[in-house]
């Protein structure tokens, strides 16, 4: 009977996404191009949802055998179990290399461009960072091109601040905070990896959060550090049944970015997977006061996105302003991922046409390429991951890439924590681990040249 359900229900979300996609199709005028690149998107896509669907609890399979359990008593001593500071030492490293060579590659072919301070500000300075500095230093303002800046969420420009208040220079401490969380966020990866994976696995964990392609934001003053910090904060929480403390970073984690309270897929999940275990070991009477208790604390992860609500409000006298500007001033809004993807594979024919290498190669093949790669790696790591990351990863994917005018796949999936795990999962043979490493900092080192030197990488 469990089995038939399951089935049916994957069957009924394969059906309705399919049933969207031609919908959809039908009532837009799409090119072939983008018929085939949406419909790639839907059918990894609904793949991922029948995936879960098979398996959509672990507490209906008896659950998972700990890691630890297969350890003996000198691999669990502490400093093997937990090597905090070989991570926070290899992370350093990383990001002091991805300074370096974004150094030299901006340098490369040009004069002598200033002293190092002024070459570093024009290498890091792209994108959402000069956003992200003005508002630490001037907080939220309504007039001028300045007053776009309430799109942005206020968490990590408030940490800029803070540390201001010590260097007294944003650059400085927009860096120092993105190095700092990086090392935090890396040793909560590992801890939340290692619960479910061997401590090998879980070291790639921290190495593919590291060497993606478009892991070098991690280096810039941009959010993504501080949000795969808090993120992987509320996941760690969670597997420890710390149900209070996931929810405190959950909210946090909404208060830094827009996806950020999607977290609360992976809380309740859990949530949900303790209710079913009490159910069939017959405890749940027991153990009820302590469920709905740890239920209820899924209140406070909205939190996050009602402060930055309010901060709209009181700015503005409109809560909803960042959607307004968002929609005229980036014709940004809530779409369908699958159309977002045919738009792009539009695009991009588009900039081929006309010759433009650089929005080609710089902005439309990544973000396609990226997109499509991550439903891959999540649908082969499925299996071997817990049904909460596959939950979280499909809410966060259907979000974060539905926008109508995506111009930063790459970047925004960097800073999903279930690719991380799914590639240490993926990359269990010495020889693919070694080949897909090398392919991921070969493609970073691209697309850091492309970012520091101008192209179309936001």
């Amino acid at each position: 009977m469990e089995k038939k359900w399951q089935l049916w229900a994957g069957i009924a979300s394969a059906t309705l996404v399919s049933i969207i996609f031609i919908w959809r199709s039908l009532t837009r005028n799409a090119s072939v191009l983008g018929l085939i690149a949406g419909g790639i998107m839907a059918a990894l896509f609904a793949a991922l949802m029948v995936a879960l669907c098979a398996r959509p609890f672990a507490a209906l399979k008896g659950g998972y055998l700990s890691p630890d359990e297969l350890l003996g008593a000198r691999s669990l001593r502490r400093s093997r179990r937990h090597p905090w500071g070989e991570i926070i030492l290899f992370v350093l490293m990383t990001r002091i290399a991805a300074l370096l060579i974004g150094y030299l590659l901006y340098r490369y072919g040009r004069a002598y461009p200033g002293g190092i301070w002024n070459t570093l500000a024009s290498v890091w300075e792209h994108s959402d960072s000069p956003s992200y500095l003005g508002i630490a230093e001037r907080w939220y303002v309504t007039e001028g091109d300045p007053r776009f800046h309430i799109v942005f969420f206020p968490f990590y420009p408030c940490a800029i601040w803070l540390f201001n208040l010590i260097f007294n220079n944003s650059l400085i401490s927009a860096m120092v905070v993105s190095a700092a969380a990086s090392a935090v966020g890396a040793v909560f990866v590992y801890e939340a990896a290692a619960l479910d994976m061997e401590r090998d696995a879980a070291l790639r964990a921290v190495k593919y959060m590291l060497v993606f392609p478009a892991a070098f934001f991690l280096t810039a003053p941009m959010s993504e550090a501080l949000f795969i910090m808090l993120s992987a904060a509320a996941i760690y929480f969670t597997r420890k049944k710390q149900y209070l403390w996931a929810c405190v970073f959950g909210a946090l984690s909404g208060f830094t970015r827009s996806v950020g309270g999607l977290i609360i897929v992976f809380i309740a999940w859990e949530i949900a997977e303790d209710f079913i275990t009490a159910y069939r070991m017959g405890t749940i009477k027991e153990e009820r006061r302590a469920l709905i208790l740890n239920a209820l604390c899924l209140m406070i992860v909205p939190l996050g996105l009602i402060g930055y609500l309010y901060i709209n409000y009181a700015v503005t006298g409109n809560a909803l302003t960042f959607m307004k500007y968002q929609k005229e001033h980036w014709s940004q809004g809530f779409g369908l991922f699958f159309e977002t993807a045919a738009t792009q594979a539009d695009a991009a024919a588009r900039a081929a046409q006309r010759g433009n290498t650089g929005e080609l190669w710089g902005l439309w093949i990544p973000n396609l390429t990226a997109s499509i790669a991550a439903l891959i790696m999540m649908l082969t790591g499925a299996k071997k991951l817990r049904p909460a990351y596959t939950a979280y990863f499909l809410a966060y994917f259907a979000v974060a890439c539905g926008a109508t005018w995506l111009l930063s796949s790459p970047r925004y999936l960097t800073a999903c924590i279930p690719l991380m795990l799914a590639a240490a999962n993926a990359s269990g043979e010495r020889r693919t681990d070694i080949a897909m490493t090398a392919a991921c900092t070969m493609m970073q080192a691209a697309y850091l040249y492309m970012y520091v030197n101008g192209y179309y990488v936001y």
